[in-house]
């Protein structure tokens, strides 16, 4: 299968996906207080139900160019399958092994991207790709510091996760072609939707209000974060702006500090500089193309 045909805008996706980043990493702030009393399988099906709610309401004023009729159905669906197993494996893997070793596994995604770019798309990836992922992971490792990483069911849950993830990442950007990011977000939230109320009659669950209002802010940084994800590989090559999403452990070590008094150590600092250096590196265009 060939590369999609996309944009060459890479510092522009770029910053579309730290932007991404930011808001993926107030989403699960906000779930910290929400999930404290709520199953989290009914915390994932609330955040579903206004997110298509709230993506509804957004292309009835401003329907996406061609409307939302669509001949990538079946992508649409696939992508929403990786995300939700990947929600799902990461769940899992967080409750079974420490949250650490949860974190550093499932954030080896961006480093399965350009393996299975190479694998579906027959790209292969720059070196400045290669060298910049595995920087930029090496700093997540510093931030997040985990213990011994074992193999046990959560540790293999943990890296589907993170697979799911780099899955609905080519998917995303396969989708990119021809797929504007608002009809994207419809079908997602439509997908997410349906797979979702699959658990309830185990886990069902009614909210408070307070809880609601949680859920709420969760569907808009989530959502929203989503789009800007997909607005980025429509403009930019997957494999050189994906590696921004690493930010999103630097916004929530900030957010941590601020919200948690969670200290900010030494390691900590090295470990964001080498992210945003990292996801630099991988943004680099070879001499050989055309600058952005």
């Amino acid at each position: 299968m060939e590369a999609p045909a996309i944009g060459n805008q890479v510092w522009r996706g770029a910053a579309y996906v730290v932007v991404a980043a930011f808001l993926f990493a107030l989403a699960p702030a906000v779930a910290r207080y929400a999930a404290s009393g709520l199953n989290v399988l009914i915390l994932v099906f609330w955040t579903n139900v206004w997110m298509f709610i709230l993506i509804s309401v957004w292309v009835a004023f401003r329907p996406p160019v061609g409307g939302l009729g669509t001949g990538k159905l079946f992508k649409h669906f696939l992508r929403s399958i990786f995300t939700y197993g990947a929600i799902v494996t990461y769940f899992f893997a967080v409750v079974h092994i420490p949250f650490a070793n949860a974190v550093i596994l499932q954030s080896m995604g961006p480093l399965f991207v350009p393996i299975l770019a190479f694998l579906i798309f027959r790209r292969l990836s720059d070196r400045y790709v290669w060298s910049g992922v595995l920087i930029s992971f090496i700093g997540v490792m510093l931030i997040v510091r985990p213990d011994h990483v074992g193999v046990s069911i959560g540790e293999v849950s943990a890296l589907i996760a993170a697979l799911g993830g780099a899955a609905a990442a080519l998917v995303i950007w396969s989708l990119g072609t021809t797929e504007p990011p608002d009809r994207q977000m419809f079908y997602f939230a439509l997908f997410g939707l349906i797979l979702s109320t699959l658990s309830l009659p185990w886990v069902w669950q009614w909210p408070t209000a307070n809880q609601m209002t949680q859920v709420i802010l969760i569907a808009v940084f989530t959502i929203v974060g989503q789009f800007f994800y997909a607005k980025a590989f429509s403009i930019a090559p997957g494999d050189k702006v994906n590696t921004w999403i690493y930010t999103s452990l630097v916004f929530a070590s900030i957010i941590g500090y601020v919200v948690w008094d969670e200290p900010i150590l030494a390691l900590t600092v090295i470990g964001a500089v080498l992210v945003v250096g990292g996801a630099f590196l991988a943004t680099r265009e070879r001499k050989d193309r055309a600058g952005t």
